[in-house]
């Protein structure tokens, strides 16, 4: 029977640091499970985040298509477990273009799950995972991650407000576990990951059926994306409030996230 693992989420859950390991080991892994990140299926995430922001049927029928055409890709004869990593499968990030949370996902998921059996057979063990985090550092985390990447003139009080109604990552594993039936669905949260010799990547490796890998030869990366706590998240909103133009203010926030970068290392 033929596995494959699909991490599509969360963002700010670790994700990008799992990911960096995964390219740090590749050579390791290689002989034991095939590893597709982001840029192998780069239209299928393009294809997720719009359909985020615009779900209607002719935007799902363009990630169904992606997917569709990747999974054809594929070489089925090669015998090895396949692991996909691209926290954006599940769409964008809440906090942007509107968004609250990953409604989407469910149905994305879906046509992942539909055009891998249609590939793999019907027979192949499909289990989607995803990293999780507990609400108040995920909310701290993105708001993070879009005042630095974006023009967000919130502060963390009234952005978080804006997800009072939201639905929580909960819920959403629940909806995408009944969206993708028979194919499963797991989940485990950073919190916990990351006091695991291999963080939040050796959750993901235990899905996987590799007797022979030897895990001590693996490398363990530093968690990447962490907002230091010297107070730039205050400049960061003071500079998106500003009326600079757009090409100064990301040049200003270049200019200090190296400062920074150089203060905490």
């Amino acid at each position: 029977m033929r596995k494959i693992v699909i991490h599509a989420g969360f963002h700010k859950t670790g994700t990008t640091s799992v990911q960096s390991m995964l390219r740090e080991n590749a050579p390791v892994l290689a002989p034991h499970v095939r590893v597709l990140l982001k840029q192998d299926f780069e239209d299928l995430t393009n294809k997720a985040r719009a359909f985020s922001i615009d779900p209607r049927e002719k935007t799902l029928a363009s990630v169904d298509r992606a997917a569709t055409a990747f999974f054809d890709s594929l070489d089925l004869d090669d015998p090895r477990p396949i692991l996909m990593s691209s926290e954006d499968l599940s769409g964008h990030m809440p906090g942007r273009h509107g968004l609250e949370c990953y409604d989407s996902a469910g149905l994305v998921m879906k046509c992942i799950a539909d055009a891998a059996r249609a590939r793999l057979g019907k027979t192949a063990d499909v289990l989607f995972y995803f990293s999780t985090r507990a609400r108040a550092p995920w909310l701290r985390s993105t708001w993070w991650q879009n005042l630095r990447s974006t023009r967000l003139t919130h502060d963390f009080a009234s952005y978080c407000a804006q997800f009072d109604a939201a639905r929580s990552l909960d819920d959403i594993l629940a909806e995408v576990a009944a969206d993708v039936a028979p194919a499963g669905v797991m989940s485990f949260p950073l919190e916990t990951a990351s006091d695991l010799p291999l963080g939040p990547l050796e959750p993901l490796l235990a899905l996987l059926d590799m007797p022979d890998l030897d895990r001590a030869v693996l490398r363990c990366l530093p968690a990447e994306n962490v907002q230091p706590d010297i107070g730039i998240d205050r400049v960061f909103l003071a500079l998106n409030q500003s009326a600079l133009p757009e090409q100064d203010v990301k040049a200003a926030k270049r200019m200090i996230r190296r400062m920074g970068r150089r203060a905490t290392s």
